[in-house]
């Protein structure tokens, strides 16, 4: 008899099950997937089941997502779904394994109707916030030649480094990341400059940062941090927004609604965006910003990458080895009652030097 499909996905299944997620009896496990992560939905599902919890997948399709996204009002996409908030208001922890493989066909959606439908994600989800249940975003589905085609990345070295980066040790990351958070603890002043021309400096609010390493334990859920991705490795830290001064020239490219936005820059004065264009699709990086409401928000959080196995030909250079995120408004998890959670901005700038002071 031939093995089942999901059989290969098991030690993966295992280890977010086991590890990451710490997975026990009465626990609820939800599982989003589409149709070709189906074998990796059953892995984790039986590999919950294993471990006594109970589990729910719930499937989308990519024709059903691009229909209901080109033909449904947005008054339909920005409300709240009953049934996903349901869900959310039982299980205990999520597994998310991607979105639609083909983004070149996000083209011929409008602007709005994305913004639309991700006011209503936030808004189903705010149950799943308030009971602090675990998170992971595990977006191997997203991992298609289809969308490497769409964003002009070499779909062989991406994979090659997701599955890379996939293997480390979270245990090694976890170890690297306390070491860089200890010394980003307290007011610091932060200097960050990369060959592009990026030049920034700030100073580091005394909120210790959070190492978002893969594993949500105990103590992660105590203090509300209950997300974490797959790839793991980075250290997420909060800004002093008056503080933030200098020009980011951007050597990772953007990726949104099927196109690629490449050399993004912006000028930054007390923490505000004063000045920004990109060298190719300008117009949707403006849209970008404007739906983040950068007019109103400021610089409030940064991120640096720690998987010395990730390369930045990715989806999501944000884990690779010294690559700095910068983000708008309060961060989500260090400062969760100051948060904007329609404030989303997040962009990563390349490899850079960080230099750390008192």
């Amino acid at each position: 008899m031939e093995e089942p499909a999901f059989q290969r996905w098991i030690p993966l299944a295992n280890q977010v099950v086991c590890r990451t997620l710490g997975l026990r009896w009465k626990d609820v496990l939800e599982i989003y997937s589409y149709i070709r992560t189906i074998p990796l939905a059953e892995a984790l599902a039986l590999e919950a089941r294993r471990a006594g919890s109970d589990t729910h997948i719930t499937l989308m399709t990519d024709d059903l997502w691009f229909t209901s996204m080109r033909e449904l009002p947005t008054r339909w996409l920005r409300a709240p779904s009953p049934v996903e908030s349901a869900i959310d208001g039982v299980i205990t922890a999520n597994v998310y394994l991607g979105g639609p493989a083909d983004a070149r066909r996000m083209r011929e959606i409008p602007p709005e109707k994305f913004e639309a439908n991700a006011l209503g994600g936030r808004r189903q989800h705010e149950p799943r916030q308030r009971r602090r249940v675990r998170d992971v975003d595990l977006s191997i589905g997203r991992l298609t030649p289809e969308r490497a085609e769409a964003y002009g990345l070499d779909y062989e070295r991406w994979r090659a480094s997701y599955e890379a980066a996939l293997a480390v040790d979270l245990l090694e990351i976890r170890r690297a990341g306390r070491a860089l958070a200890r010394s980003l603890s307290g007011r610091k002043k932060v200097r960050v400059r990369s060959d592009a021309g990026t030049d920034l400096t700030f100073e580091t609010k005394p909120i210790p940062p959070v190492v978002s390493d893969g594993i949500i334990d105990a103590a992660d859920v105590r203090r509300g941090f209950v997300e974490t991705s797959l790839p793991a490795g980075r250290v997420e830290a909060a800004i002093d927004p008056s503080s933030v001064e200098g020009e980011v020239r951007s050597t990772d490219p953007m990726f949104a609604m099927g196109r690629t936005i490449r050399g993004p820059w912006y000028e930054v004065h007390g923490g505000r965006i004063v000045a920004s264009g990109a060298a190719e699709n300008e117009a949707l990086f403006g849209r970008l910003l404007a739906s983040s409401k950068a007019s109103e928000a400021r610089i409030g959080w940064f991120t640096v990458g720690l998987n010395p196995a990730a390369e930045p030909v990715m989806l999501d250079n944000s884990i690779v080895k010294d690559d700095v995120g910068i983000g708008l408004g309060a961060h989500p998890q260090l400062e969760r009652k100051a948060a904007d959670p329609s404030v989303s901005f997040h962009e990563t700038l390349g490899p850079a030097t960080l230099e750390i002071g008192k």
